[in-house]
């Protein structure tokens, strides 16, 4: 959902919507405790780190050479 700043992530947010029986012309609602996932905001995305497998919160580093890379905040290790 690019114009709310939004995104679905698979297995993640998951919601239960209650959804009662209705019958309208040919099509039946399906009745019952339905789960989807939801859409959450864009900025609450966390990184997975490629060397300790965890979402990670990302942290900058200025390197000798004047570079400045990501880090794991959890393991310490460059990204990219």
């Amino acid at each position: 959902l690019p114009k709310e700043n939004r995104v679905v992530v698979s297995k993640v947010n998951i919601i239960t919507k209650h959804q009662r029986a209705m019958q309208a012309g040919r099509s039946k609602t399906q009745a019952g405790r339905i789960n989807f996932e939801a859409p959450f905001n864009i900025s609450n995305i966390m990184l997975v780190c490629p060397h300790c497998n965890a979402a990670t919160r990302v942290g900058y580093l200025e390197l000798e050479d004047g570079r400045k890379v990501r880090i794991c905040r959890k393991c310490g290790e460059v990204i990219d």
